[in-house]
């Protein structure tokens, strides 16, 4: 008779093993810019081998899946270990300052112990202890997954303000899958490490089922981002000042910026920081600060409001013109992003903002 729960374990190793030799074996080309996402790649790929070493083990009868206490133990070493690489990975593609040798050993060597030391109260001691060992590995492997969690979401609080203060478009809605990654991947973390407390084959499924869901479309969305990482490696990897020509004191960032608008530059396809103050030939770091300080916005939001004001403009005075033309004209290629656009900056949508006009100009008009 066919052991339908051997073969899905089975099957989910395998699949596991394979994204992980598919991270490692796929080309990435040896660019600078790509430095640290060949780094990143690699923490995966060593996540997703050791994974499913685990999972051949269980398949093949070399570990009890259901409630055995050699696995828990096991286990309970190697989630948080996944837990790490996996937060470092991630944190690599929007910080690669940030993640160093130094700072995975300081964690790897506490969990190591830690996982060794179950494991000889597993042979030297009786079940009851290895249990209660067992129970504040947990504690401490919960604790590790909020602070991990906490420095996260606030290095990722910093690239979303890093991607607003350098890009002009929409570069962060093609980046939330990377946090949404995170919360799922912590979510199989946390069911890896408590399943086998339960002892039971269906919940044992549940999670298997899970991480074959979550591990390929992980593996696939990170192998697919080398493109869009290599607009984005500006930012995960800037240095301060990297234009070398800068105004010197004399001279009027402000008449510059001023002069900018007038000749409309602002609706130019793919506007960043660096393109910016190259044109004005000054650096990034100036003139980011100089934006935020003197219109209160990120380079974003500054960009769009010009965008908007423009097509306002048009709205006001062409009523020939669609709203797609309206939107292109703008600097607005996108038909979704400027409805989203013109609404956070009007509170309506462009079509109102038309027909309004056209009742307050016919009112106008009778008095």
């Amino acid at each position: 008779m066919v052991d339908y729960f051997l073969t899905i374990r089975l099957i989910a190793a395998v699949v596991v093993l394979i994204m992980g030799i598919c991270l490692l074996a796929v080309y990435v080309p040896k660019e600078a810019a790509l430095k640290s996402y060949r780094i990143s790649r690699v923490l995966l790929a060593i996540a997703y081998i050791v994974l499913s070493t685990v999972g051949l083990s269980q398949a093949f009868h070399l570990l009890k899946p259901e409630g055995g206490s050699l696995l828990l133990a096991i286990t309970l070493t190697i989630a948080p270990l996944q837990a790490l690489l996996f937060t470092s990975a991630l944190i690599t593609l929007i910080n690669s300052r940030f993640v160093t040798a130094r700072k995975i050993w300081a964690q790897v060597i506490p969990i190591l112990i830690c996982g060794t030391t179950l494991v000889v109260i597993y042979f030297k001691l009786p079940p009851t202890i290895f249990l209660w060992a067992c129970y504040v590995v947990l504690e401490l492997y919960c604790l590790q997954l909020v602070l991990l969690v906490t420095v996260f979401l606030r290095e990722y609080k910093r690239y979303r303000q890093k991607l607003d203060n350098f890009f002009s478009g929409d570069e962060e809605r093609r980046t939330v899958w990377v946090r949404n990654i995170f919360f799922m991947a912590t979510g199989v973390g946390l069911m890896a490490a408590t399943i086998p407390l339960f002892a039971s084959q269906t919940a044992y499924l549940i999670f298997i089922f899970s991480y074959l869901l979550l591990y390929p479309f992980f593996a696939i969305k990170y192998i697919n981002y080398v493109n869009l990482f290599r607009r984005i490696a500006p930012i995960v990897d800037a240095s301060e000042g990297r234009t070398s020509r800068n105004y010197s004191d004399n001279q009027d960032i402000s008449a510059a910026i001023e002069s900018w608008i007038h000749r409309k530059g602002f609706i130019q396809q793919d506007i960043t920081m660096e393109s910016l103050a190259s044109e004005l030939c000054t650096n990034q770091s100036y003139l980011s600060r100089h934006i935020n300080a003197r219109f209160g916005q990120n380079f974003k939001a500054w960009i769009n409001s010009l965008r908007i004001a423009e097509a306002q403009k048009l709205l006001d005075n062409h009523y020939n013109l669609s709203l797609i033309e309206v939107a292109e004209q703008s600097g607005i290629p996108s038909n979704s992003t400027f409805y989203r656009n013109f609404v956070v900056v009007t509170g309506m949508t462009p079509a109102e903002y038309r027909r309004r006009n056209k009742v307050e100009e016919k009112d106008s008009k009778r008095v």
